[in-house]
C-alpha cells in the first residue's frame, strides 16, 4: 500500500492554546449551555481508515480532517465541571475562533 500526499504541509485550522468558541448544544442531551469557551488542549489527525487487500493500492489525501480536545472555562461555565472530560474529541465544525 502506498499512501501519497500531494501537498507538503496539512495546518490545522486551530492549534495548542488557541481560545476558542464550542458550539456544545448538539454534542449532550441536556446541555447545560448552548456555547461555551475554552482553550485547546489537543489537536490529533483523525486519520481515514485505509486497508488494501491488493499489492500495489495507491491513496492519495489532499486533506485530513482535524479533532480537538478543549477545556472549557469553568469559572465563566460553571456547569462545565461535570462534562469538562466530554470535550476530548470535538470535530472542527464544533469549534469557531474567539475574537
Amino acid at each position: 500500500m502506498k499512501v501519497i500526499f500531494p501537498q507538503t504541509e496539512i495546518v490545522s485550522p486551530f492549534k495548542v492554546g488557541d481560545k476558542v468558541r464550542v458550539h456544545i448544544a448538539t454534542l449532550y442531551k441536556k446541555p447545560p449551555y448552548e456555547v461555551i469557551e475554552g482553550t485547546v488542549y489537543q489537536v490529533r489527525v483523525a486519520f481515514p481508515l485505509l486497508w488494501a487487500t491488493k499489492a500495489n493500492v495507491e491513496f492519495e489525501l489532499a486533506e485530513l480532517t482535524f479533532r480537538y480536545g478543549v477545556l472549557p472555562d469553568t469559572t465563566n461555565f460553571p456547569k462545565m465541571k461535570e462534562v469538562e472530560n466530554q470535550l476530548y474529541d470535538l470535530p472542527e465544525v464544533c469549534l469557531e475562533e474567539c475574537g
